[in-house]
């Protein structure tokens, strides 16, 4: 399959701290094995979920009423919380509580099915990945999309990139009555000082 994908670097960070903590394949992504790479301690409760770091270690809990993977996905939301935000949200002003709470969401997409362990050779679907990676389908689809979304982009700049730069304009191929009012527009625009060039013909 020839495609153009570069990962942004937050998703590079994402990957780089799941290899660093030997988080290697879908079945590594679980709780049990993510808590003890990372020193977290982890409970399912009948409860909304959080998270909260102090100076001896990290906490996080999720809500044990929602079916598995909804469930999994809540845990990787504050997974982010844990490895990327510093202080109390109850504490902070509203745009940059925001702000952690995107953050956290566009983590746990990256997290859950990550870019290192993404086979490009084969086709995905999103009920394929929803299986493979143990998430929802519609957190499937939504990074199938932002994969889908990066390499078109990435493609029209190639396109851009590797398109033949327009011929300088000839004036010598226009016409005489041409000629003499571009002439006539060049000799004006020197009498006050400055040049200008002729990129187009409208």
């Amino acid at each position: 399959m020839d495609f153009l994908y570069t990962p942004t670097p937050f998703e590079r960070w994402v990957s780089d701290t799941l290899i660093n903590a030997g988080i290697l394949n879908p079945s590594d992504i679980c709780a049990e094995k993510i808590c003890n790479a990372f020193g977290i301690e982890y409970a399912a409760h009948f409860g909304i979920a959080g998270s909260k770091t102090t100076d001896d270690t990290s906490y996080i809990v999720t809500d044990k009423r929602l079916q598995r993977p909804e469930q999994h996905e809540q845990f990787m939301h504050e997974l982010g919380h844990v490895l990327r935000h510093y202080g109390d949200q109850t504490n902070m002003p509203d745009m940059f509580r925001k702000y952690q709470e995107c953050d956290a969401e566009v983590f746990a997409m990256y997290a859950s099915i990550p870019f290192h362990m993404i086979d490009f050779s084969r086709p995905h679907s999103y009920q394929s990945m929803a299986d493979e990676f143990n998430v929802t389908p519609t957190l499937a689809l939504k990074r199938i999309e932002n994969i889908t979304q990066k390499i078109i982009w990435e493609q029209r700049q190639q396109q851009l990139i590797c398109e033949p730069k327009t011929a300088p304009y000839d004036l010598s191929q226009k016409s005489t009555e041409t000629q003499r009012i571009m002439n006539q527009l060049a000799a004006q625009v020197a009498e006050k000082g400055e040049h200008f060039e002729i990129k187009s013909l409208l």
